[in-house]
């Protein structure tokens, strides 16, 4: 049904607090991404990234949290998920 419709399901890995979050996504297995609010959260424009950068860096240095156990959504819902869940507190 996925292939037949276009959509397919990203897990959210961990993301940026505050007012635009960053999300980390794999949206196939071993291909993490990076997707923003500038650009809609839409997979195509999503930048690669590695599991260790998101360790060291995201997650290490820059205060992003993980999300345990990861979240599965729908790549359509991925703005939806950020309005609903992660910006409620602002």
């Amino acid at each position: 049904m996925e292939a037949e419709t276009g959509t397919r399901n990203a897990k959210i890995l961990a993301y940026s607090p505050g007012r635009y979050p960053i999300l980390v996504a794999e949206l196939a297995p071993g291909d993490l991404r990076t997707l923003y609010f500038e650009t809609g959260y839409d997979p195509e424009r999503a930048k690669p990234v590695t599991e260790k950068w998101m360790r060291e860096n995201a997650i290490g240095r820059h205060s992003f949290v993980e999300v345990t156990p990861p979240r599965e959504i729908s790549t359509l819902a991925l703005r939806d998920y950020v309005r609903e869940e992660l910006l409620e507190d602002l």
